[in-house]
């Protein structure tokens, strides 16, 4: 289906059904994910553990949500996806490593920063973007409203010529070059929220304005994976690509709710409104959610559930989330069923999160707290978004109206003076 007269993709959110399937929101998954193993310490797992994916899965079937969504089926990307984005010396290099002996596979990922390699790991990364480019094909034509792409290995931190900081090969780049390559999308929106800095992706984008990467992230002055200055606030893209690159680097662990909102209600939504972009697609870590052993920050599954309904209130076309780091099972698996029932238009609460927990706790919510009170409910919509002043008859998650930290505040405001002079909806922001 193409947009009469420009040779792109549909031009609105009107969906087709498939075979006379009416669900509207998809999800990726396939359990041949877990193959890519850490050979190191097999009784030691990895923070990036095989388990992050089976476990979101398992939550979201124990608490009816697999069965209102469509799954995609994840195919490998081929070699011509891969170079849109990546280096032939890096393609050929995770080739090789599917007939590498383990002390060589050891050896290898030694020269990479943060990276563990097995012979399973190639297949398992074609497979990993493969599933999004699936997903978000489906969202941009029209036959899905929203996905979730519960995939890995994660992706953001992959540059064009290397792995890194556990990323193979850079999911949403490629998902993003083969929709432009499709002539599906022209604009597209990557926000990413994972508390790492998403250094692999703004590498790829940064001087392409068709492209807008917004990343809210733990700097701490360069001290913060990945240590490097690309993080910072200053970064805004080069040549036409200036100001569609934005980094709101916190200083500081302890980020919590209220700093989120504030940061997407003054520079990710004004900035989202303004761009139009045909689809957004969420860099979707959940190592800023409460108990992440490595973030440490402080975010809600309620937060991520607010995050996902305004991103989808002001989609062109869809919203695709697409798992990246979150190394609490129980934190990263909660946050994702509460923005799986955001995109369900469900009830967004989806339980408490243990306190203290470990990353390799289970999950320890009953089926009671997880399903809570089914609500397609007429006051639970994106209407309160657009509202100028707040209505009390309309049913508002409480972190919508958290206050940011003193220090959080300061960082979203030092960005939206940056950026003001390319965006002009963050000067009527203020």
């Amino acid at each position: 289906m193409q947009n009469a007269g420009s040779g792109f993709g549909p031009p609105d959110r009107k969906n087709v059904a498939v075979d006379g399937d009416e669900r509207k929101v998809g999800f990726v998954y396939d359990i041949r994910m877990k193959y890519h193993l850490d050979l190191e310490d097999l009784n030691d797992p990895h923070p990036e553990d095989p388990r992050r994916i089976y476990w979101i899965h398992e939550l979201l079937g124990r608490a009816d949500c697999l069965k209102l969504m469509r799954q995609v089926k994840a195919t490998p990307v081929t070699d011509a996806q891969i170079l849109r984005v990546h280096s032939k010396k890096h393609l050929n290099f995770m080739k090789e490593t599917e007939i590498m002996e383990k002390t060589t596979l050891v050896e290898a990922q030694q020269r990479f920063d943060s990276v563990f390699l097995c012979n399973e790991t190639n297949y398992c990364a074609r497979l990993s973007a493969g599933g999004l480019v699936a997903l978000c094909t489906e969202v941009a034509l029209g036959r899905l409203e929203s996905g979730m792409a519960i995939i890995r290995p994660p992706g953001h931190h992959a540059c064009p010529n290397r792995p890194m900081g556990f990323c193979i090969l850079n999911n949403i780049a490629i998902a993003i070059r083969d929709l432009q390559e499709q002539r599906i999308v022209r604009k597209v929106m990557v926000v990413d929220w994972d508390v790492h800095h998403g250094n692999g992706i703004q590498e790829v984008f940064y001087g392409d304005r068709s492209v807008v990467y917004c990343s809210i992230h733990r700097h701490d002055g360069g001290e913060f994976f990945p240590s490097t200055s690309e993080g910072n606030m200053g970064m805004v893209g080069t040549g036409e690509g200036r100001g569609f690159n934005i980094n709101i680097p916190w200083v500081c662990g302890g980020m919590g709710d209220g700093d989120y909102v504030y940061a997407f209600k003054n520079v990710v939504l004004p900035v989202a409104k303004e761009f139009g972009p045909d689809i957004i697609v969420v860099a979707s870590g959940f190592d800023a959610a409460v108990c992440d052993p490595i973030g440490e920050c402080d975010i809600s599954p309620e937060c991520y559930a607010c995050m996902t309904s305004m991103l989808n209130s002001v989609c062109n076309r869809g919203l695709v989330l697409s798992l990246e780091g979150g190394y609490n099972l129980d934190a990263t698996s909660n946050s994702a069923l509460a923005c799986v029932k955001a995109l369900l238009n469900l009830g967004w609460k989806s339980g408490i999160t243990p306190r203290p927990a470990t990353y390799h706790a289970y999950a320890t919510l009953s089926d009671w707290e997880i399903n809570g009170v089914p609500m397609p409910h007429p006051r639970y919509s994106p209407d309160w978004l657009a509202l100028p002043e707040w209505d009390p008859e309309i049913e508002v998650p409480d972190c919508f109206q958290s206050k940011p930290s003193e220090l959080g505040k300061a960082v979203v405001d030092q960005v939206v003076q940056i950026q003001k002079q390319y965006w002009p909806s963050l000067s009527r922001a203020e």
